[in-house]
């Protein structure tokens, strides 16, 4: 009897791990029909506006899960996220005008400058610990946008920005910012394998073990192994690759690219989608995205307020649930 019971007890915390690998194939098949759901709707959906505002939540979505990845997964501060989207975006429209790459080799080759940038952002970063790095990371962001201002010699457009981002061309068919549906399958695509490459890949097998364990407990993670220099550049690089392939889709299909993408609305929405969704839970950075973007759309007509309603929104899902949304679904992995 009591040899039964120590193995039912011993089987019941594989079954509740989210990184055994138990009940993957389920989960998988869920977050895909989820995702047909999702392109079901776009082709319902008749108004345009409402297909933008879905782009931008498919475009977001990929920002936030990467800061998830290594803010509430490898619990490294970094706050220079809109930094890796910055140069995706700038890259990725660069390249195209003046280098005459197609947009979604432009789109790839952003992911090849989100790995330098991650990587030349995380040198410096991994020489400090924790507050330091995020006031290093954040400076890393707020010095950014003087040099994008003074790079009109090298075609960055100043404070212009960026203009003339070619236009998507898929199979010869050229997709402009006011075909919405197309843009809405697109985004949504490429949204959806770059979130189920970082929640049900990367965090899913060895790496993310090795996050999690740094995350919770580092003395020890350190102690059986985990080289915590190359987990942490690894979490840089990830993060950055997957941010700048999201900037590359924004550019070609806004066209133009500024200095605002750095600008303090932006960095305070994607804080604010964290800490509604939650960090370190799936899906809770994804639907953070979902509640903010919306919601911040439906409060457009409260434009004086709107800021202020949204604060008072993340001060009561702190209050009220300091794990995020996501904390009503399951516990902590």
């Amino acid at each position: 009897m009591s040899l039964g019971k120590s193995k039912s007890k011993s089987a019941t915390p594989l079954i509740a791990s989210v990184f055994t690998g138990v009940g993957l194939k389920q989960q998988s098949l869920v977050y895909w029909l989820v995702i047909a759901a999702l392109a079901l709707v776009g082709g319902l959906i008749g108004d345009s506006y409402i297909r933008h505002i879905f782009i931008l939540v498919f475009i977001w979505c990929v920002v936030i899960a990467s800061w998830d990845l290594i803010l509430g997964y490898a619990g490294v501060f970094n706050y220079a996220q809109l930094v890796f989207f910055t140069f995706g975006a700038y890259g990725s429209g660069m390249l195209s005008i003046y280098a005459g790459l197609t947009p979604l080799l432009a789109i790839l080759a952003a992911a090849g400058i989100g790995a330098v940038i991650g990587v030349v952002i995380a040198m410096p970063s991994l020489r400090l610990k924790g507050e330091y790095v995020a006031l290093f990371t954040f400076a890393v962001h707020l010095a950014l946008p003087p040099l994008i201002q003074q790079g009109r010699a090298i075609g960055m457009g100043g404070n212009t920005g960026l203009l003339g981002i070619p236009w998507l061309n898929l199979f010869g068919y050229q997709v402009s910012p006011i075909d919405k549906l197309t843009w809405y399958w697109v985004s949504l695509t490429i949204g959806a394998v770059c979130v189920y490459l970082i929640y049900f890949v990367i965090l899913r097998g060895r790496m993310g073990l090795a996050f999690i364990a740094m995350r919770d407990a580092d003395t020890f993670a350190q102690a059986i192994g985990v080289n915590e220099y190359r987990y942490k550049l690894l979490a840089f690089v990830a993060s950055a690759v997957f941010t700048a392939v999201a900037g590359g889709v924004y550019a070609h299909y806004t066209g133009v690219v500024t200095p605002r993408v750095l600008g303090t609305e932006f960095f305070l929405m994607a804080m604010v989608m964290l800490a509604i969704g939650g960090m370190g839970r799936f899906p809770g950075a994804v639907l953070g995205v979902f509640i903010v973007v919306i919601g911040n759309e439906l409060l457009r007509s409260f434009d004086d307020y709107r800021l202020l309603l949204l604060g008072m929104a993340v001060v009561l899902t702190v209050i009220f649930l300091p794990h995020g949304m996501a904390g009503l679904f399951r516990k902590r992995g």
